[in-house]
């Protein structure tokens, strides 16, 4: 399975107006995206992550399919082949070997990492690096920002996450990042269709002229 080019990461607080159910169906309407796109369930609150993730991805999986969109648990790959989603994204306390013998074979196994992290150890297909830039979803984070130059020289596939924008986020590509994460960028935003759909344009490979 290729890797999403962006991977838009569930918050009900980041969201601008309505749950988080609403705002992805409004960022996916009318949109074929070819799996150019992964969506990453999370139950989330200023008290922690919340049990309930297979309600999350019952209710976000026909909107993804519909889009064409990729639809990851988070933290429990048990639910990948339960519900049939197309991976899981951990968080960087679990075990991707774990993980990896609980979810049927060929689907996408992503996991998170920080500064210090060893990016190239382990068994998923992708690791996502932050914070890159400020995050945009946690006005309160003091942990310091890493920089694009953070991007360059890994084995493993690195998607950069933290302060994501369609400004920033070709940047990141030509560090040598495979694709962009998101939180704030898309939930938070008036038009979330439109930010999503810019942030594509934005990735894009430009022709040489």
């Amino acid at each position: 399975m290729d890797l999403p080019r962006v991977l838009v990461i569930t918050d009900e607080g980041a969201c601008r107006s309505g749950g988080v159910v609403a705002t992805i169906a409004r960022m996916l309407d009318d949109v074929v995206l070819g799996g150019a796109v992964a969506v990453v369930a999370r139950r989330k609150s200023q008290s922690g992550v919340h049990s309930d993730t297979a309600g999350l991805c019952a209710a976000l999986l026909p909107i993804c399919r519909r889009a064409g969109a990729l639809l990851l648990a988070h933290t429990d790959a048990r639910l990948v082949g339960a519900l049939g989603l197309d991976g899981v994204h951990l968080p960087s306390t679990s075990s991707p070997r774990l993980a990896r013998l609980q979810m049927p074979a060929g689907r996408l196994l992503g996991i998170s990492r920080h500064a210090g992290d060893d990016l190239d150890e382990g068994v998923s297909d992708y690791a996502t690096l932050s914070p890159v830039f400020a995050p945009t979803s946690k006005s309160g984070d003091s942990r310091p920002t890493l920089g694009i130059e953070a991007l360059r020289g890994h084995r493993r596939p690195v998607i950069a996450l933290g302060g994501i924008d369609a400004g920033n986020a070709t940047s990141c590509l030509a560090q040598g990042a495979v694709g962009v994460a998101v939180v704030g960028a898309v939930l938070g935003s008036v038009n979330p269709r439109r930010a999503l759909l810019s942030l594509l344009h934005a990735l894009e490979p430009r022709q040489a002229s």
